[in-house]
């Protein structure tokens, strides 16, 4: 529903919108009913977000020259496919750090402490068909050469992470990506009824686990961390004056008591908000703290041992070579350099 809104009433409804739609347009109060409500925190992930600029040029899929990865960390990856010619919503993140929080786990008594993931964005965006290339529809060809360019090019660890799509004409892409060697899945935000766990052990090199709060874990998990201040957006364009275009879908995502989920109110968008949701459900559940160093004496060649001992364990399995067998192939201890890949087992 569009409505005209009087020039006096513009900062009621910029500040807060659900109230101004309550008191001056008389619309009853369960037909407004925004899924993420606090604005405070959202505006706090869209600030830190205008200083994590956004290095996809939407308009031809290409990543910026200097777009490369500084670390190692795993990447997660959500993919919201096109369905009559919607945009498609990509986003990758990551676990910059990890934070303690208390929580009591459903059919548990007692709180615990866990570990939750600081979530960083280290892009996002809206793809639509290239028409200066002749596209009608949505090349999906394109998006196998971002991921790509991502894995070999620059450096992103999506080797051990994870990229999901929705179950809208996945099934090619999926079996593309894991070709690569890359753990995929398939994760409906809008139906979740289970969350992707990478599993090298198992076929696609994931299994799945049920959630205790479907269908909507995976924006429960994303609003959960935009509240606890634990999410940095990159930069987005913008889709008016006022707002950039997760703004806007965050906005427009209303909470559907009678189905139990969340969904974009008549006239919206997610595109986008489902892939940002989508890649952070995947971290929450995947990612986790590294292994800490011990207290050791610097002079200790057992500590020393022990210390390497306990990353490479973390890894995979030590052989009796001083290597490591891990999901990419071996490490030498001393450098950590990649000696063969996983499958083919090439120099690297």
């Amino acid at each position: 529903m569009i409505v005209e809104v009087p020039i006096e009433y513009y900062t009621a409804f910029l500040e807060q919108p659900e109230r101004a739609c309550i008191e001056l347009l008389s619309i009853p109060s369960g037909s407004v009913n925004p899924f993420f409500r606090n604005s405070e925190k959202i505006q706090i992930a869209v600030e830190k977000g205008r200083r994590n600029p956004n290095p996809l040029d939407e308009s031809t899929y290409q990543f910026s020259a200097d777009f490369k990865s500084e670390d190692d960390a795993e990447r997660y990856m959500h993919i919201d496919l096109a369905i009559n010619g919607d945009s498609v919503g990509i986003a990758m993140c990551h676990a910059t750090d990890f934070e303690t929080r208390l929580i009591r786990m459903p059919g548990e008594d007692e709180a615990k402490e866990v570990p939750l993931p600081i979530l960083k964005f280290d892009f996002m965006g809206r793809l639509s068909p290239r028409v200066e290339y002749g596209e009608h529809n949505m090349s999906y060809t394109a998006i196998e050469e971002m991921i790509s360019d991502l894995s070999y090019n620059r450096g992103f660890n999506l080797f051990e992470g994870l990229i999901t799509f929705d179950r809208f004409q996945s099934h090619q892409l999926s079996q593309t990506i894991q070709g690569m060697g890359i753990p995929c899945g398939l994760l409906s935000v809008d139906h979740t009824t289970s969350k992707v766990i990478v599993d090298f052990s198992k076929p696609g090199y994931i299994s799945k686990v049920g959630t205790p709060r479907e269908p909507a874990a995976a924006m429960v998990s994303l609003r959960d961390a935009i509240y606890r201040e634990a999410v940095t957006f990159s930069d987005v364009e913008m889709y008016d004056d006022y707002r950039n275009w997760i703004e806007k879908e965050l906005d427009e995502c209303q909470w559907d008591g009678q189905k139990g989920k969340a969904i974009k109110m008549d006239g919206g968008t997610d595109d986008l908000l489902q892939a940002v949701a989508g890649a952070a459900f995947n971290c929450i559940n995947n990612a986790k703290p590294s292994v800490s160093i011990p207290k050791q004496d610097l002079g200790s060649d057992m500590a020393e041992e022990e210390f390497y001992d306990s990353v490479y364990e973390s890894k995979g399995i030590t052989n009796s070579d001083g290597y490591v067998e891990d999901h990419f192939g071996a490490y030498n201890r001393s450098s950590t350099d990649y000696i063969y890949n996983r499958d083919s087992k090439d120099l690297t």
